[in-house]
């Protein structure tokens, strides 16, 4: 099972969100910067919009927002 990929810009107070939650419930996340520019370009192919992070990508979907994150990330 793949480890699912969080795309983030690490100075985000509404990525933290979503990081501190998966660290506080020993979830592991493959983190990637989007500051960066081969994430940044992953995430375009992906089709989602680095001024709208942060994005989870895992078994095919993508998926946005802190919220909708959270709530994928506690369901598994």
């Amino acid at each position: 099972m793949a480890t699912p990929i969080l795309y983030y810009w690490a100075p985000c107070a509404m990525c933290s969100v979503v990081v501190n939650y998966a660290n506080e419930h020993g979830i592991e996340l493959d983190k990637r910067d989007v500051e960066e520019v081969p994430p940044y370009e992953e995430l375009l192919s992906l089709g989602g919009d680095a001024n709208l992070i942060p994005y989870l990508y895992d078994e095919g979907q993508l998926i946005q927002g802190n919220d909708a994150i959270i709530a994928y990330l506690a369901a598994k």
